[in-house]
């Protein structure tokens, strides 16, 4: 079964935005997780998060990676239906987020997410 796991992130240096864990796989949405069906985001990968850190609620101490406060929104299962190099479309089941996603690879470590029907 892959997993996902949602957290809000108000970052000292980044600012606030949500992460998103899919499986293995990270990146920081600064416009928050699109609910509404083709809204396209900004999605930048980051750093591999282990699903500890992944679920990690609370105060990260000043001087380290991602310091600030996090919270974790929403996590479930998540199917992957597609995934290449360039692209991820999936499934969330959540009690927040539920539904179908597409992560496209735009350039460098900048990504596009929307939902999709």
């Amino acid at each position: 079964m892959n997993t996902f796991v949602i957290r809000r992130h108000e970052a000292k240096r980044a600012g606030l935005h949500w992460d998103l864990h899919l499986d293995g796989e990270s990146w920081a949405v600064p416009k928050g997780i699109p609910t509404q069906i083709n809204r396209r985001v900004l999605a930048i990968k980051t750093t591999h998060h282990t699903p500890k850190e992944a679920h990690f609620e609370g105060e990260i101490p000043a001087g380290q990676y991602g310091a600030g406060t996090s919270e974790v929104q929403d996590e479930g299962e998540m199917t992957m239906i597609s995934s290449g190099p360039e692209h991820r479309f999936f499934q969330l089941r959540g009690e927040l987020f539920e539904g179908n996603y597409y992560l496209r690879h735009w350039k460098g470590n900048k990504w596009l997410l929307w939902r999709r029907p």
